[in-house]
């Protein structure tokens, strides 16, 4: 089987349309298993499907034809690598919520509501976090910001992003993940994350 698999990735890094799908058909069950298993992170099954699809694209062009790797393993590592990724910033995003952030505090910080303006402590909180926020944005491009604003503040799907800024679904997955990796990265050099000791 694996001979017939490095054949269809041959063709299909050839750039014959019905190799990849030949390739996406046989691993139906492996992408249809692990979307099921990460199908939290989305907003929907057909999302994580989608997500699983790319990375076995990726893996179908990046496989190296000379060596002597089996493919269905280069492929369930792809898959399985994309989604812990993935699922390492959703469950990071969380905790900061949960550990570090009342959700009134948000609100406040935000400007959507003016909260209880007489409590100190509560407007040192949000100033405090506006404050961080800020800075950590101002790290990110104006793209970069408007990639993770359409995603994770007005949840739009990936195919959403994708048709409003006119770009293929396999680039507007990569540039949000990039913007959100990115952002992690400046959080936690900020400190702005749940292992600060700040409880909620």
């Amino acid at each position: 089987m694996n001979q017939t698999i490095r054949r269809w990735i041959d063709r299909a890094q050839k750039g014959e349309e019905e190799a990849v799908l030949l390739i996406l058909q046989q691993f139906r069950p492996l992408i249809y298993k692990y979307a099921c298993h990460y199908q939290y992170c989305y907003d929907s099954l057909d999302e994580a499907i989608s997500v699983a699809q790319l990375a076995m694209l990726e893996c179908i062009h990046a496989f190296d034809m000379s060596g002597s790797e089996e493919a269905h393993k280069e492929f369930r590592r792809a898959v399985d690598r994309v989604f812990k990724r993935e699922s390492r910033w959703f469950q990071t995003y969380v905790k900061i919520i949960e550990h570090m952030l009342h959700v009134d505090e948000v609100i406040e910080a935000l400007g959507m509501s003016g909260g209880d303006e007489q409590d100190p402590q509560r407007r040192a909180v949000a100033a405090e976090l506006q404050e961080k926020v800020r800075q950590c944005l101002a790290h990110l491009t104006e793209k970069e910001r408007q990639f993770l604003h359409l995603r994770y503040y007005a949840d739009l799907t990936y195919a959403d992003i994708a048709r409003r800024c006119g770009l293929s679904l396999s680039q507007t997955h990569k540039l949000t993940q990039a913007a959100m990796a990115k952002f992690c990265d400046i959080m936690y050099r900020y400190d702005v994350h749940p292992l600060n000791g700040e409880e909620s």
